[in-house]
């Protein structure tokens, strides 16, 4: 096993713990001789007491700091798996999917559901399949450990289904005193739709609503036209304007390959006033065997090198303001950072099936949204509450017992990575691909970066930050 790692950024170096998460800026001297003395797949009993080499005094008290330090870290305690947690009884479900409408009224170019449809006939839920998915959520619900459940409402574009969107969200919060639940309520749209009595109810209602703008008006309208052609930026963006409770909104760009670089693209989005706004990259490479979708993966080398300029300028941007409330924020780079901060083990990746369930619009019943449409991975229907059953592929996952994970340093933070995502690169869910363990590496060295220059310069930020609810 592979149980620490030391990594450069930009001229400085890093040394982390697999175990212990801790992470050390250390100086080249001390990178160079853990290279050369200190394989980080050794035992703690190869390392000798003294240097194999002679040394100035100097390095060999350096190096009896070194060989006490990496010996301490890798006697630390591997974590303990995490229970196992039955679907049927005593479940910690938590987070439920609804794709409330499986089409949509525009014609994203690298859209990874087809508008929701997934190649298919486009549906919308109705109340009648709506209403049972609600009884199969209160049934789950009621037996589950998890004080805070979150449902969110997906597509497509769900707010072509609006009338059901009501009667569903009346429904589960009439049923939120009875269970002794805070029900949050989320929403994902296109923001077309995003005004009049929809944005009325969604303000009153709802907790977070999220908005899809990829940007600069012309790249937003390159990459995000209507079903028929038209320009879609202006209209979103009158909408998220005149959005009744704007602290309710977080915007989320996708960049591509035609996309502006990631600062850019914060700065365009920062001009409208949201302080929540969440950057992805398109897929990694391989995602859906697409070739005409592979076009719009921005190469990984690009990625790390724009992440690296966006949080150069983040934390000089950042540590000129006293007061968080001021401050734009990229969500998703903070939610890697305060995760990195906390020092969380895992052993099992996100739990899809075990607290995390995602309905389709007819009504069968998969582990998370990213399943959804792929028939062996269906779990049952949502009259099928005493019969849903989790592919046995996703059943009993340990990261140290995985061949491929057993050997990466950031095992206890990926915790085996996302399994939709290895099933369509791969065709396995438990076998990740190479490009995509070498993407999370690297993202990863990128935020302990960041992390280390937050602590330097704004710790404040750390501590205040912009977390969900």
């Amino acid at each position: 096993m592979t149980d620490y790692h030391t990594f450069e950024q930009a001229g400085e170096h890093y040394l982390f713990f697999t175990r212990s998460a801790r992470l050390y800026q250390i100086s080249r001297l001390a990178f160079g001789m853990l290279a050369e003395f200190f394989p980080p797949t050794c035992a703690p009993e190869a390392f000798p007491p003294d240097p194999p080499r002679p040394l100035p005094a100097e390095e060999s008290s350096l190096y009896d700091e070194l060989r006490d330090l990496v010996t301490r870290e890798l006697r630390a305690p591997v974590p303990a798996p995490q229970a196992q947690h039955e679907i049927l009884q005593g479940n910690s479900y938590q987070t439920f999917s609804i794709y409330l409408a499986q089409t949509c009224n525009m014609a994203c170019c690298y859209c990874w559901n087809r508008g929701g449809t997934f190649g298919k006939q486009g549906h919308l839920m109705g109340w009648d399949t709506a209403q049972r998915a609600t009884r199969l959520i209160l049934s789950l619900v009621e037996r589950s450990s998890a004080d805070k459940v979150f449902i969110n409402f997906y597509g497509g574009e769900p707010l072509l289904d609006f009338p059901v969107l009501q009667q569903v969200t009346q429904e589960l919060l009439q049923h939120e005193a009875r269970l002794e639940k805070n029900f949050y309520l989320t929403l994902d749209t296109n923001g077309t739709m995003l005004d009049g009595p929809a944005a009325q109810f969604l303000a009153r209602y709802f907790t977070q609503v999220g908005v899809s703008l990829d940007g600069s008006q012309r790249i937003h309208d390159l990459q995000r036209p209507g079903k028929y052609g038209e320009e879609t930026w202006q209209r979103i963006a009158n909408n998220i304007k005149a959005f009744p409770n704007q602290k309710l909104l977080g915007i989320r760009a996708t960049l591509t390959t035609f996309s502006d670089s990631y600062l850019e693209t914060f700065r365009h989005l920062t001009t409208l006033g949201i302080k929540r706004i969440q950057l992805e990259y398109c897929h990694e490479p391989g995602y859906h065997q697409n070739p005409i979708y592979e076009k719009l993966i921005v190469p990984p080398e690009r990625q790390l090198a724009e992440l690296r300029e966006f949080v150069d300028y983040y934390v000089d941007y950042i540590s000129e303001y006293n007061d968080t409330r001021d401050v734009p924020f990229v969500s998703n780079v903070l939610d890697n950072i305060t995760r990195i901060r906390r020092g969380s083990r895992f052993t099992r990746p996100c739990g899809a099936g075990a607290n995390t369930l995602a309905i389709n619009s007819h009504g069968t019943v998969f582990p998370c949204i990213a399943f959804v449409e792929r028939d062996e991975f269906a779990m049952g229907q949502v009259d099928d509450s005493q019969r849903l059953n989790l592919h046995q592929s996703l059943e009993g996952f340990e990261v140290d017992d995985q061949h491929q994970c057993q050997a990466c340093w950031l095992r206890y933070d990926c915790a085996g990575g996302c399994y939709a995502t290895h099933y369509d690169m791969t065709g396995h869910p438990r076998r990740p691909h190479p490009e995509y363990c070498q993407n999370m590496q690297g993202r990863a060295e990128v935020y302990f970066y960041a992390l280390t220059r937050m602590l330097n310069k704004c710790p404040w930020h750390l501590e205040k930050v912009h977390a969900p609810v």
